[in-house]
């Protein structure tokens, strides 16, 4: 397939995209996946939006939303259905050659738009994978109904890109007869916007979590503030704490992309001003963590995060090299690390030069870019 400039290429977004579009209040680009680089080549580029709360009015979407309920019960996929459906999303999936879901929660929830589309248009259905392979039932029948789902997605789907290497070797392993339809594109970020103004290492002194992702191990790093009092922590994160419980060396700020609690310049700054930024991390194959690590490490502010099984690429990341690796989540060895590299300034401007070369050289945005438009167009 090749495209013209007038193909029609429609992109699928998770909410929080419009506002920034509508406003033109975009700092930072990566969390468009392309969005923006397309656009100048491509006149009829597109999107639609999810909406945020499963709250219907319409007998319609009162269904559906029972419908997603009992799919997400029953096989442990992200149908949301009732966010997106819609007679106006349906007429541009119709319209549409190409679309770019960027994560597996939209690709599931728009495939009965795109089934019913497919009678009469020739869509091309392209996933950014976030985890889609790796959730499985315990339940024998449930896992059989789960492998099922997966198998009409596969035949439903015209190329899977995975962010994550951990992720895409696995599902190329167990799906070989579909492994032409698998990419492994790295995520990567704005290295323009996060950057180093002063082109030094941070001078702060405090330590950062950051992120609201669902593999995050928030309780263990609420322990590891804890255990260290004498190091000021920022949370910054949506996720629902008792403050009052709270260690007194832990400022929790409020913080959800989707929702705009803070710009992309707030962020930076905490970066900038951190020593460290800090990521527990549920062992999984989706590769968790990578946004924050890659925008972390490109402002120079070093990593400590758990080596997990979905580490996005093993290759470009060394141990006390360009990042700092812990192999569990036992919090007496998270202290003994943090321990043993907070005072270490040789050591953190080392890492924190080398992190910067990593990104610059490996995981700037117009690679993920180019190497994205030539996915699409092989």
């Amino acid at each position: 397939m090749t495209y013209k400039q007038d193909s029609n290429i429609l992109y699928i977004f998770g909410s929080g995209r419009s506002k920034r579009i509508n406003e033109k209040s975009i700092d930072s680009e990566e969390f468009f996946y392309g969005y923006f680089y397309l656009k100048k080549t491509y006149q009829n580029l597109d999107y639609i939006e999810m909406r945020k709360e499963e709250r219907p009015s319409e007998i319609s979407k009162k269904l559906l939303l029972f419908i997603d309920k009992v799919l997400r019960k029953l096989t442990n996929l992200p149908f949301y259905t009732n966010l997106i459906c819609s007679i106006e999303n349906y007429k541009k999936i119709k319209n549409a050659n190409t679309i770019v879901s960027t994560n597996d929660r939209l690709a599931l929830s728009i495939l009965p738009m795109v089934w019913f589309g497919r009678v009469t248009s020739n869509i091309k259905l392209n996933v950014i994978v976030m985890g889609l392979f790796s959730n499985k039932k315990s339940s024998f029948i449930l896992n059989i109904f789960h492998k099922f789902l997966i198998f009409i997605i596969l035949n439903s789907v015209n190329k899977f890109i995975f962010l994550g290497l951990g992720e895409f070797n696995n599902a190329s392993a167990n799906y070989k007869k579909y492994e032409k339809k698998f990419f492994f594109l790295p995520f990567c970020v704005d290295s323009k916007f996060w950057n180093n103004p002063e082109n030094s290492y941070p001078n702060g002194d405090s330590i950062l979590f950051i992120g609201n992702d669902g593999n995050r191990e928030f309780d263990i790093a609420v322990k590891i503030a804890e255990k260290l009092p004498s190091i000021n922590f920022n949370f910054v994160t949506s996720y629902k704490y008792d403050e009052i419980s709270f260690p007194k060396n832990i400022k929790l700020i409020s913080a959800n992309w989707n929702e705009y609690l803070l710009s992309d310049k707030e962020i930076r700054n905490y970066y900038l001003n951190s020593k460290l930024t800090i990521l527990p991390l549920k062992n999984t194959l989706q590769p968790s963590g990578q946004s924050v690590t890659l925008q972390s490490m490109s402002v120079g502010t070093p990593v400590l995060i758990t080596k997990t099984k979905g580490f996005w690429d093993n290759e470009k990341f060394e141990d006390n090299k360009n990042i700092f690796f812990i192999d569990n989540n036992d919090v007496d060895n998270w202290i003994k690390k943090i321990v043993s590299i907070y005072e270490n300034e040789y050591l953190l401007k080392t890492v924190s030069k080398n992190a910067i070369k990593t990104i610059n050289e490996n995981y700037d945005i117009n690679l993920f870019n180019n190497n994205l438009e030539e996915i699409l167009l092989s």
